[in-house]
């Protein structure tokens, strides 16, 4: 009994340290995430998921000063997990282009090809006439539905099911693209790029097999003793 006792913690033991990712920072800057979150060893957590590798490729005057990246407010956080880019900067007018490069990596945290589904939402405004806005998500590898593509003027949200080829990790890359309108008043503009994971939630994760399996090898031992005492 003992022994088995020993067993249960150092599993535990083992399966917190798997699970010892920090939590993506709350309206973190991008640049701090690009610094901070490089690696799958540095990697930070939303959920069931942890991200890394941040990239930011300008276009157009652009940078990757004053985004802030949070996880969207409403996601369950267990079986649906995303990540927002807010920002006041992606905005162009009088015939001028934006044509930035937003990239990352997420991953499931088990290990596992749960990944199933992806959403890519924006939120922007066109005034005047002649504008465009369009975010083009690219996942690799490629899947059923990739790229995913969002465009202005209504604020729109695109959902994939390659439910039937799950994955574990996906490198994930945003083009947005603004060209600004005729005059002055001509402003396009994207406030947020929002993209949202799903998991296939129906296969067990390793830390609940562990604490199962645990937890009827316990069970097994004590009715023994009660049996051999009685």
């Amino acid at each position: 009994m003992r022994r088995l006792l020993v067993i249960l913690a150092l599993a535990m033991v083992v399966a917190s340290v798997s699970m010892a990712n920090p939590v993506c920072v709350p309206d973190g800057t991008l640049q701090s995430y690009i610094n901070t979150y490089t690696s799958l060893a540095t990697a930070c957590q939303i959920g069931d998921k942890l991200f890394y590798g941040f990239s930011f490729v300008p276009g157009g005057g652009t940078s990757a000063t004053g985004v802030q990246v949070n996880a969207p407010a409403g996601l369950d956080g267990i079986t649906e997990v995303g990540i927002s880019f807010n920002t006041g900067g992606w905005a162009v007018v009088a015939g001028n282009v934006i044509d930035a490069f937003l990239g990352y990596t997420v991953t499931t945290l088990s290990g596992q090809p749960l990944i199933e589904d992806a959403t890519l939402t924006i939120v922007g405004t066109l005034t005047g006439s002649g504008g465009s806005g369009t975010v083009i998500e690219t996942l690799t590898p490629a899947v059923a539905g990739s790229p995913i593509t969002d465009s202005l003027p209504v604020n729109t949200s695109n959902h994939i099911d390659f439910s039937t080829t799950t994955v574990t990790t996906l490198q994930v890359m945003n083009e947005i693209h603004l060209v600004g309108g005729a005059g002055f008043a001509g402003l396009s503009h994207i406030s947020v790029v929002e993209n949202d994971f799903s998991e296939n939630v129906s296969l067990p994760e390793p830390l609940s097999m562990v604490l199962i399996g645990s937890g009827l090898l316990l069970f097994g031992a004590a009715r023994r003793k009660q049996f051999r005492r009685g």
